[in-house]
């Protein structure tokens, strides 16, 4: 049996030690499903007008949906992630174009759309600022908007 290198023990003892240092570290678990729902008052006739936004992340999948009133919005984004903020950045409409129906281009290929951020003040609490996207009715760029489900 051949002997075993001290550098190659110091070696393994040094990434046991990276690797134990990095999983004891606490770090913000963005995976997940976050929603907000923007009401906007009630039509002529008294229905409630309302759009729902989701953001589902997991692993590399990124994507916003936008449904409600008059609305059916599906955008494929990337999530720029670390321990104080996700970043969404907007990649593409689901049908892998950058213009909407309508054929306008609403966003930049890597336009931030929004970032949530962990509250310093609050545990567990979302801070939204809007970028690009803009819900109607919104005053406040920054405020808590998304909850995570």
């Amino acid at each position: 049996m051949k002997p075993v290198s001290q550098t190659f023990i110091m070696t393994a003892l040094a990434a046991l030690l990276l690797f134990f240092t990095a999983a004891c570290q606490s770090s913000v678990d963005w995976v997940g499903t976050y929603t907000f729902t923007n009401d906007l008052g009630e039509d002529p006739g008294g229905a409630a007008i309302s759009m729902e936004y989701q953001l589902k992340l997991n692993g590399d999948h990124c994507e916003v949906a936008i449904s409600g009133y008059q609305a059916d919005t599906r955008i494929r984004c990337v999530s720029e992630r670390s321990d104080e903020t996700a970043v969404i950045r907007f990649y593409s409409y689901s049908n892998g174009e950058v213009k909407n129906i309508y054929g306008v281009e609403v966003y930049k290929v890597g336009e931030p759309l929004f970032t949530l951020r962990q509250s310093e003040s609050t545990p567990k609490a979302l801070l939204t600022e809007w970028g690009a996207l803009m819900p109607d009715g919104i005053e406040n760029r920054v405020g808590s908007y998304f909850v995570k489900q």
